[in-house]
């Protein structure tokens, strides 16, 4: 560990604290108004004017300490906190002498935890604790999920959202998201769901298959490579796998996708086999609930999960395989919202969409070709000009070739246009497109004109 200057309280906790110290090199007095907000006695500072005792010898969380230390130092930005693991709103106060840290034994089991907060109002950052001689995270604040203590020992969390309902205690014991329970084995003939693919949109699917030898999902990429973690350039695999059904339609601006999230029905994918589920979720911050097709409360392998939201909507898919390639009946997808747009008229529009776009292509292509054409005949009547009859041949034979395209992309953009459109005349609108020039009388093809 680098040389931290000791013994400055970093944390204006409400507690009386046995060994304090700021993330930086000065040394500061405890202020008056840290000191009328305690409950017990506040330990008395050193003045500037002694001598500061400087840790040499790697104290405990000396590491965790040092990496906090450095990216401070370094003025690190939130990002570069949360990818060394560390919380991130260091990285947002940037003052190496508003950061500070504490040690103390606060829920009195023997074990000395770690706090690094703010030295001057009172917001605890990120706790932790050891387990089995290994730093254990048990508080990882943020912007809209701030944690302080009170003069009673008990952290107050504030949360904007469903963060803080998700709370962790003191021993390191997290709300679960899923009930874990060992569920049996699927024998090799009843494994229905080996390979699903969902598709949220014509570039947007996702896939993942079985690996009957790692017991795991291996998900791939869009173009069906491996999707690797980057951490460990290892292929992203999981034990669970959820797909949640959740009607969807249009927010207010007419463009951003809305969910319904109160719950839904959906399936979940272990170990080769599949079910139908339920779930429930009520508001931001009611816990997930999932039951089985019975009602009962759904037992989830340990392990990592992937979870999948899919509302069903025109270009969205959901294809399951068993090993034989058989595809799965799956529960019918979710009804739309009143906001969303049916299936019909969503496929109508695109049909409209891609209709305008070939007719944009095929008068872009029937101007080139009349360029060209233009182009062939020009260089036919500048051979005309010329002794070598040779000329008179290869420039015949361009403008033989040119018209032939004209013509192909005359008739393209005809078959396209409705028949009032057309009425007949398979030429180029006259703002579209110039006229051909006229060929000269020794030209053997038609004129494109």
């Amino acid at each position: 560990m680098k040389k931290f200057v000791a013994l400055i309280c970093a944390l204006t906790l409400v507690l009386s604290v046995s060994a304090c110290s700021k993330s930086g090199t000065e040394t500061t007095q405890a202020s008056e108004a840290a000191t009328e907000t305690t409950a017990a006695p506040v330990e008395t500072l050193p003045t500037p004017s002694e001598e500061i005792p400087v840790v040499t010898a790697k104290p405990l969380y000396g590491d965790l300490l040092d990496n906090y230390f450095d990216a401070l130092l370094q003025g690190l930005e939130p990002m570069d906190y949360e990818n060394r693991g560390l919380n991130y709103l260091p990285g947002i106060v940037k003052d190496i002498n508003e950061v500070g840290y504490c040690l103390q034994d606060m829920d009195g089991d023997g074990s000395t935890e770690l706090l690094i907060g703010s030295v001057s109002d009172n917001l605890i950052y990120a706790m932790y604790t050891m387990k089995d001689d290994e730093e254990v995270q048990l508080i990882d604040a943020g912007e809209r999920n701030t944690y302080q203590l009170t003069s009673d020992g008990v952290f107050l969390n504030r949360g904007s959202n469903g963060a803080a309902s998700y709370g962790t205690a003191l021993e390191g014991s997290n709300t679960p998201l899923f009930r874990f329970g060992t569920r049996e084995e699927v024998a090799p003939e009843n494994r229905s769901g080996m390979s699903l693919t969902v598709t949220f949109s014509k570039s947007d699917s996702e896939q993942l298959n079985y690996n009957t030898g790692t017991g795991l999902y291996e998900k791939l990429n869009a173009d069906g490579s491996p999707m690797t973690d980057a951490d460990n350039g290892q292929q992203a695999a999981f034990t669970n796998v959820f797909v949640l059904y959740a009607s969807s339609g249009v927010k207010d601006d007419g463009v951003t996708r809305q969910y319904d999230l109160t719950g839904g029905t959906g399936i979940y994918l272990t170990k080769g086999g599949w079910e139908t589920i339920q779930w429930t979720k009520g508001d931001a911050t009611a816990p997930l609930q999932l039951t089985d097709a019975s009602g009962k409360t759904l037992d989830v392998n340990p392990g990592k999960s992937f979870l999948a939201i899919w509302g069903g909507y025109y270009g969205q898919a959901l294809r399951l395989l068993d090993g034989d390639g058989n595809e799965q009946a799956l529960p019918e997808k979710p009804a739309l919202l009143n906001s969303a747009v049916p299936d019909e008229a969503a496929e109508a529009a695109e049909q409209a969409q891609q209709h305008a776009q070939a007719l944009a292509d095929a008068q872009d292509k029937l101007n080139q070709a009349q360029t060209a054409l233009n182009e062939a005949l020009q260089a036919q009547q500048d051979a005309a000009g010329t002794a070598d009859s040779s000329d008179d041949d290869a420039a015949s034979q361009r403008v033989a070739e040119a018209q032939a395209a004209y013509d192909a992309a005359a008739a393209e953009l005809a078959a396209l246009q409705p028949a009032e459109e057309t009425d007949g005349n398979t030429e180029p609108a006259a703002d579209s497109a110039e006229e051909p020039q006229s060929e000269p009388d020794s030209a053997n093809g038609e004129n494109a004109g």
